[in-house]
């Protein structure tokens, strides 16, 4: 398998196009023609995680944390430069798969629910996806050609499904002026044609290609079309919630033994029940309003700060801190995603890149 092969299998895990603008995510070192020999999963890639892809015979590195990131101006033996030369010098390819993984269904936080043993989640706060909708007049004998040539551009794809068309039937007419070289009609006379109108959906970033395939496509020398810019809520989205019965004392304990790993702080801000908790991993508390607002008791992230912290217990919400090396976790979950599919050996890390431990 070429390491561009396999980028196309992470693609389909959790689509690149999924990053966040500000992120670095993919192929951050390395060669698309190169083959994959093996694959080590891990949060960051430090010294040691290279030593250890090299023990285990493998030479593709995947973190979730870019090592490129943010700009890097030179490559010397210091900081990141030297892990980037020990890459090199090894001959290993390094992917990023940061803010892409954290937005699926089963990204980030969900692999920290399911070692909570939680394994049944829902999304936390979900995107709004935003879409096209075309909608085109065409004569009846025309329908199904133009359909295949839409499609063909990508128009119609919904979720699991391809070729997804709607059609009805609508008279329209036209005149012919002096200069235009009509499909069907005269100049200067009104033509009445059965027509129908063809709608269906495709993504907003291929607009320009859409319109280009069906100017190219369509028999009329003026097609008459409108392009409806439309939102719904994505089965994507940021960090996930999942149902719990008891108080946030025994779920600070359950972390513990769970994860073991110890407890930054807890915001013990109200002495309620706890019916529903929230993980957004790594940093969150920037979205703390929106996770709130979708009905949760209780807040788990990392690297919260003292006035954050402050304001949550103002506003009556508990936060647990569980620092953000809790992210740990997605080197086993997404072993277990890799491995599915590809015939590799792929390897969770062993290598602790905790810079407090």
């Amino acid at each position: 398998m070429k390491i561009k092969e396999l980028m196309g299998i992470l693609d389909g895990i959790a689509p690149f196009k999924d990053s966040e603008k500000w992120d670095n995510t993919g192929l951050l070192v390395g060669d698309m023609e190169d083959d994959a020999k093996g694959i080590l999963t891990t949060l960051d890639c430090s010294h040691e995680t290279v030593e250890e892809a090299v023990e285990k015979g493998t030479n593709v590195i995947i973190a979730h944390h870019p090592l490129i990131f943010p700009k890097v101006s030179n490559v010397t033996e210091t900081g990141v430069g030297g892990i980037i030369r020990q890459l090199i010098r090894n001959d290993i390819n390094l992917i990023a798969m940061h803010t892409n993984l954290d937005h699926q269904p089963h990204g980030v936080s969900h692999m920290i629910a399911e070692v909570l043993g939680y394994d049944h989640t829902e999304i936390l706060i979900k995107h709004e996806y935003f879409y096209k909708k075309l909608r085109i007049n065409v004569p009846e004998e025309d329908v199904d050609q133009l359909k295949q040539d839409l499609s063909d551009a990508g128009v119609g794809n919904q979720g699991d499904y391809s070729e997804c068309f709607f059609e009805y039937p609508v008279k329209g007419q036209f005149r012919p002026n002096d200069e235009a070289n009509p499909h069907i009609g005269t100049q200067g006379e009104l033509e009445h044609v059965d027509e129908y109108i063809v709608e269906a959906i495709f993504e907003a970033a291929h607009e320009q290609q859409v319109i280009d395939a069906l100017i190219e496509a369509h028999p009329y020398e003026e097609p008459a079309y409108d392009v409806l810019t439309l939102k719904k809520p994505s089965d994507k989205g940021l960090g996930v919630k999942f149902d719990y019965e008891g108080s946030i004392e025994s779920l600070v304990g359950l972390i513990r033994e769970r994860t073991g790993h110890g407890i930054v702080n807890v915001v013990n801000a109200n002495s309620g029940s706890i019916n529903k908790v929230g993980i957004i991993g790594g940093s969150g508390m920037s979205y703390i309003d929106e996770a709130f607002s979708q009905g949760v008791d209780v807040l788990i992230t990392g690297d919260v700060k003292y006035h954050e912290a402050y304001d949550a217990k103002l506003a009556g919400r508990n936060i647990i801190d569980v620092g953000h090396y809790m992210e740990v976790f997605m080197a086993e979950g997404l072993k277990h995603l890799v491995e599915a599919h590809v015939e590799l050996d792929v390897h969770a890390t062993g290598v602790s890149t905790n810079p407090f431990g």
